[in-house]
């Protein structure tokens, strides 16, 4: 809440950063691919900090590498600092990546301990049914967003089949997909 209001009060672009990532952090239930179309829709669409190419190559070369999506937040900040100094890319990339952590980080030390108790509540228990539906839903909705923003074309269909297949059949590491669809990328 005190961030929000330091937006409203403060035309700081990295105040305005932490805030975002910090909404987009407490956002994140089933996994970071359910806040991506609210962060396109922000960082491409509204504020226009990175073009939709820009978000899209970034967002798949995290895709393709190991661990969370924490490490794709500090680039989308530090590419949304990217008009001003070294220093304020720096703070951009900084900020993004400790708003989006912080939320979790939070549940972890005040809400784990009491967990237990939390869950045995019936409410909760049919709360927690919803929200992993809309998490679905919102998956769902990222894959939709993330492919018209790419284009329709056959080619990205012909590279999404291709995956699902090699991911099924082969059990092909995500990292080497990526960078065979770079190689192509490229070559084509």
């Amino acid at each position: 809440m005190g961030s929000l209001a330091l937006v409203f009060i403060s035309d700081n672009q990295i105040i305005q950063l932490f805030e975002s990532f910090y909404r987009y952090g407490y956002l994140v239930i089933g996994g970071g691919q359910v806040v991506i179309p609210m962060m396109y829709s922000e960082i491409v669409e509204v504020n226009l900090y990175m073009s939709s190419q820009e978000f899209l190559t970034g967002y798949g070369l995290v895709q393709g590498l190991p661990g969370p999506m924490f490490s794709f937040s500090s680039y989308a900040g530090g590419m949304a600092a990217r008009g001003g100094s070294v220093t304020t890319q720096f703070l951009g990339a900084a900020v993004s990546g400790i708003g989006i952590f912080l939320p979790g980080l939070l549940l972890i030390y005040f809400i784990y301990p009491v967990w237990e108790r939390l869950k045995a509540i019936r409410g909760t228990k049919i709360a927690l049914k919803g929200i992993t539906a809309v998490a679905g839903g919102l998956i769902t909705t990222a894959a939709v967003i993330l492919m018209q923003s790419s284009g329709l074309d056959i080619d990205n269909f012909i590279v999404m089949i291709l995956t699902v297949v090699l991911l099924m059949t082969k059990k092909a590491p995500a990292p080497l997909i990526v960078a065979m669809a770079l190689i192509a990328g490229f070559l084509l």
